[in-house]
C-alpha cells in the first residue's frame, strides 16, 4: 500500500471510526485514498488503526484475562472483561487462549526441567534468603473431576520452602522463600520439575532437608531418586488418618475403638513402629472385610518403617511433621479454581490452568509476560 500511495494515489474522502476507550467512545477520522490504477481504495498504514482491525483484544487485555482466568470461571472472566474495560471475549475463546498458553510453557518449563535433572543444563538462581539452613520439599496428589464422567484423575503438587522465621514482633512465623510445582501425568517428570526448582533453591547443599509426604509409593520413589540426602518423614496427619479410618471399619465398639487409637498413635508419635504393629495384630477381625483393612493397615505402616520417626523428639526440635504446608499448596494450586462444585475438566485443560497459576503464584507473572511479549516489555 505505501508503494501505491507514492505512485499518484488520490484522497478519497475520510472514514469516522468510533473507538470504545475506558474514558468512553472517541471519534477519529481516517483518510481513506484511492488508486487511479486499478480504482480501489485503502487506508495508508497505521500502526493503532491497524490493530484495531486486525485483533479487537490486545494483548494487556489478554494480560488481565489470562490472570482473571487462573483464579475464576472463564464466564465470570468474560463477564468482567466486558464490564470493566469495555471488551467482549467469550469464554470459549478464552478457554481456547488459556489452554493454549498454559501448555506451551509447560512444554517448555517440562523441557528445562530436563536438561537440569540429566545435568545438560544449570537452573537459574533463586533470590537470596536469611532463612536458616533447613529447606523442605513436600508432595502430595490431588484430585479433580473428569470432564462429562463420573471419574477423576490427580495433579500431582509439590512445595520447595524454607524453615519459617520470626516476623519482627516475635508472634508469629512465616514462610521467606517457597515455590510451588505441579504437574499432570507421571510421577517421573514431576520429579524432574521438582528437582530443577530444589536445585534452584541449593536443598542439595542444605544443611538440613527434610522430605514429607503420604506414605505414596511415587513420592517414596522420588525422594530415592532426587533427594536421597534428605529424610524422609511420613506427615503425622496421615499417620492418624489411616489409623483411625481403618478403626471406624474393624472396630465398631466406640470405646474399644478409642482405647486401640491411642495404643496405636502414642506408639508411633514415639517411634516405636514395632510396638504400634503389634496392637494392630491384635485388632479384632470377625470378618473377611475387617481382617483386609487390618492388613493394609499393617502393611501402610510396614512399607513407611523407615520414614517414621520419633515425632514427638522431632516436634521439640521445631521441625514440621504435619501436612499443612502441603494441603495448603493442594488448595492454592488446584482447589481454589478446578474443584468447585460443578466443575469437570479434561486433562489438558487442567494442566494448562496449574501451569498459568503456578507462574502466578510464584511471582514470575512479569517476567513470564515479559519473555513471551518482548516489544511489549520495550
Amino acid at each position: 500500500m505505501p508503494v501505491l500511495w507514492k505512485k499518484g494515489a488520490v484522497k478519497n474522502g475520510p472514514v469516522r471510526r468510533v473507538v470504545r476507550a475506558l474514558c468512553g467512545p472517541v471519534e477519529m477520522d481516517r483518510q481513506r485514498y484511492r488508486c487511479p490504477g486499478c480504482d480501489q481504495s485503502f487506508y495508508a498504514p497505521n500502526a493503532f488503526f491497524d490493530s484495531l482491525g486486525a485483533r479487537t483484544v490486545t494483548e494487556e487485555v489478554w494480560r488481565i484475562g489470562l490472570q482473571l482466568g487462573a483464579y475464576v470461571s472463564y464466564a465470570q472472566t468474560s463477564r468482567l472483561l466486558e464490564r470493566f474495560f469495555g471488551v467482549k471475549v467469550s469464554a470459549a475463546a478464552l478457554h481456547g487462549e488459556m489452554v493454549t498458553r498454559g501448555l506451551a510453557e509447560s512444554a517448555a518449563v517440562g523441557n528445562a526441567a530436563h536438561d537440569q535433572a540429566t545435568f545438560r543444563s544449570l537452573p537459574d538462581p533463586a533470590p537470596p534468603s536469611t532463612a536458616s539452613g533447613r529447606q523442605y520439599v513436600e508432595m502430595d496428589g490431588c484430585y479433580v473431576h473428569r470432564w462429562r464422567e463420573k471419574a477423576s484423575f490427580e495433579l500431582k503438587v509439590g512445595n520447595i520452602f524454607s524453615d519459617p522465621i520470626l516476623t519482627e514482633n516475635g508472634t508469629r512465623k512465616w514462610i521467606e522463600h517457597k515455590e510451588y510445582v505441579g504437574y499432570f501425568g507421571d510421577s517421573e517428570t514431576f520429579g524432574e520439575r521438582l528437582f530443577s526448582c530444589g536445585e534452584r533453591f541449593a536443598v542439595s547443599n542444605a544443611e538440613e532437608l527434610y522430605v514429607l509426604g503420604d506414605g505414596a509409593s511415587w513420592i517414596r520413589s522420588l525422594h530415592s531418586q532426587y533427594f536421597p540426602h534428605g529424610q524422609l518423614i511420613l506427615d503425622w496427619w496421615h499417620v492418624q488418618k489411616a489409623v483411625r479410618t481403618t478403626l471406624r471399619t474393624v472396630v465398631p465398639e466406640e470405646s474399644e475403638r478409642g482405647r486401640f487409637d491411642t495404643a496405636i498413635t502414642s506408639a508411633l508419635f514415639s517411634g516405636d513402629v514395632g510396638r504400634a504393629l503389634k496392637t494392630i495384630e491384635q485388632l479384632p477381625a470377625t470378618t473377611r472385610k475387617r481382617a483386609e483393612e487390618r492388613a493394609a493397615l499393617a502393611h501402610y505402616i510396614r512399607s513407611n518403617r523407615h520414614a517414621i520417626p520419633n515425632y514427638e523428639a522431632t516436634k521439640a526440635q521445631g521441625i514440621h511433621i504435619g501436612s499443612g504446608v502441603i494441603e495448603n499448596t493442594c488448595m492454592d494450586t488446584v482447589g481454589r479454581r478446578m474443584k468447585h462444585r460443578g466443575m469437570g475438566w479434561t486433562e489438558r485443560g487442567a494442566e494448562a490452568i496449574l501451569c498459568l497459576r503456578l507462574i502466578h503464584l510464584n511471582g514470575q507473572w512479569d517476567d513470564y509476560w515479559d519473555r513471551e511479549h518482548p516489544r511489549q516489555a520495550a
